[in-house]
């Protein structure tokens, strides 16, 4: 060899082994970010390197980000390594696969692992999270992944783990299933399955249809809130920041009293247009697998977004919308805050139930909010057996507001034909001219030195009744929002909120709080976000920082406090 190549082969050496002792460097660089949780700026690193364990690491990293997909891209690239490093890039793609939903490569993956892996502590885990795992799974699940799994052994383990969790049809029918496509079955557990499977008082003993499935260690859930951004200077910009820090706190709490499961918000801007419904819908469930998504604010947005949440049903849960129509036709849109229909239920429960009245009249504004929670009160007080003698949803703009003409028949001397002597007026007045109407009504009940009790929507709390003749009237109205703030509860959030966000919570951080405790409660009682919608319809008794929580086998909240009005002495 002449110098000159002798030279040249000595340079290349030199660079080579150079450039290894770089590459070296830098992946163990990006493995201490990995470890302290940065995992961007550790695939900044690993994303320039193509080695096997810069490959696992930005597998790992990408998984840590829920970027699954991505995740599995980086772990395929492992290959012609040391057997630790393939191994565990195997279990972290069967991971992978898991989140994705994915269950019958996740399955065949893990078996394999733990049937083949010399690395001690990557078969341990893969076994146990196997186990977990094919006793997680939904009836539908398990039919999916008995048809997606490639090793009649997993089948096998997918019909007896089967056992005992879904109805005895059903488990014949998987039984009988694995028999017709088995090609060499091993039969000596047939038998065992048989007995069981044949005996059907043996077999109710063993099945418990309320008993939800426990979910493997280091599941996580991915929350979506849509939720719209304003400016700085609007009057509106503190609803929808601190409902999001209400959610994002009550996420911060779950994690950290949760080692084995998490939680994560993915955020979208609704901003005021039903039209981003689409694209903010199609975005949470395609990128980022949400499980359920908080949101919106507005009413036109919310009715568009249930429409996506109906077809991928993924559950929707709306902090702050009410109205009476949103959820019809869908099954997948639970509403926190009561419709007016519900108040005017509960105020009609309130009023035959509590106090005892069985003679009733309303008056409520035509097309107004009011109008729904009116027709509620009037079918169920029916229901309840009391009589609602007067009944008035009327155009009462086209008067001016002036209700005295259908107020004097409250008054028993006036109303000489039917004398009724009427124990309550239920008046829910609701928005801009309910303070109108409330003036209105309380004139017409004072010319006639009236003692009727008063039901009402929460526009009556802010009445003032020690500047009338009314002042020991007893007004009663309905109450969905209210914050105890000498509550230890609300205290100890008062305070984590203000070191975690260096500003005073206002009632939409208690309601933001509230709905992502209702889904995290439920998640965590289910398991499997698939049974996300029968654990909400299923959820009641919750007492939360603002609002109680009972859907009771509805989509919509049926808590609602009926207060007494007092006047200030």
């Amino acid at each position: 060899m002449s110098l000159m190549k002798r030279l040249i082969f000595t340079i290349l050496i030199f660079f080579v082994s150079t450039s290894s002792a770089l590459f070296a460097q830098s992946v163990q660089t990006g493995i201490e970010f990995y470890e302290e949780g940065n995992y961007e700026r550790a695939l900044r690193i690993f994303d320039d390197i193509d080695l096997p364990e810069s490959n696992l690491f930005a597998g790992k990293s990408y998984f840590a980000l829920n970027n699954f997909l991505k995740a599995k891209y980086y772990l395929n690239k492992v290959d012609n390594t040391s057997d630790d490093i393939i191994w565990e890039a195997r279990y972290t793609k069967a991971l992978a696969d898991f989140q994705l939903k994915n269950f019958g490569a996740s399955l065949d993956a893990l078996y394999n692992i733990k049937q083949n892996s010399r690395q001690l502590s990557v078969r341990r885990e893969a076994y146990t999270f196997y186990r977990d795992l094919i006793s997680y799974l939904t009836l539908d699940q398990r039919f999916k992944a008995f048809r997606a799994v490639d090793n009649d052994n997993v089948r096998l383990d997918l019909v007896e783990s089967a056992i005992g969790s879904v109805d005895l049809a059903s488990a014949r029918s998987l039984f009988s299933a694995y028999k017709n496509v088995t090609v060499d079955p091993d039969t000596t557990q047939w038998s065992s399955i048989e007995s069981v499977l044949d005996d059907s008082a043996r077999y109710r003993q063993r099945y418990n249809p309320d008993q939800f499935p426990d979910a493997p260690d280091g599941i996580t859930y991915n929350i979506g809130v849509a939720l719209p951004e304003f400016h700085l200077e609007s009057s509106e910009f503190e609803i929808s920041q601190h409902l999001y820090f209400g959610i994002q706190l009550a996420i911060e709490k779950f994690n950290s009293e949760n080692s084995d499961k998490k939680a994560f918000i993915t955020y979208r801007n609704t901003d005021a247009l039903a039209s981003n419904a689409s694209s903010i819908a199609n975005d949470m469930v395609w990128n980022h697998d949400v499980d359920a998504i908080i949101g919106p604010l507005f009413s036109e947005v919310a009715a568009e977004l249930s429409k996506y949440a109906e077809l991928y049903e993924t559950p929707l849960l709306t902090p702050l919308a009410n109205s009476d129509n949103l959820n019809l036709n869908h099954n997948y849109t639970y509403q926190l805050n009561p419709t007016f229909a519900i108040q005017g239920k509960k105020m009609a429960q309130y009023a035959i139930n509590t106090l005892g009245y069985d003679t009733l009249a309303v008056i409520a504004e035509r097309g107004s909010l009011g109008e729904p929670s009116a027709v509620a009160f009037l079918d169920e007080a029916r229901k309840l057996g009391g009589e609602v003698v007067r009944y008035y949803v009327e155009d009462l703009a086209s008067d001016g507001y002036d209700i005295s003409e259908y107020v004097q028949y409250f008054n028993p001397e006036v109303d000489t034909v039917f004398n009724y002597n009427i124990d309550a007026v239920y008046a829910p007045f609701t928005g801009n001219i309910a303070q109108t109407l409330i003036s209105s009504l309380l004139t017409n009940l004072e010319a006639m030195q009236s003692e009727i009790t008063i039901l009402g929507s929460e526009e009556w709390e802010t009445v003032d009744l020690d500047t009338r003749w009314l002042s020991q009237a007893e007004i009663y109205y309905t109450k969905t929002f209210e914050v105890h703030e000498d509550s230890p509860i609300n205290q100890e959030f008062t305070s984590s909120f203000r070191l975690r966000f260096d500003t005073e919570p206002n009632k939409f951080a208690y309601i933001g709080y509230d709905a992502a405790n209702v889904l995290l409660e439920t998640l965590k009682r289910v398991k499997n976000p698939v049974y996300l919608r029968e654990g909400l319809e299923g959820f009641n008794n919750y007492r939360g920082l603002i609002t109680g929580v009972s859907f009771r086998d509805t989509q919509i909240n049926q808590e609602v406090k009926v207060k007494k009005a007092t006047s200030e002495e």
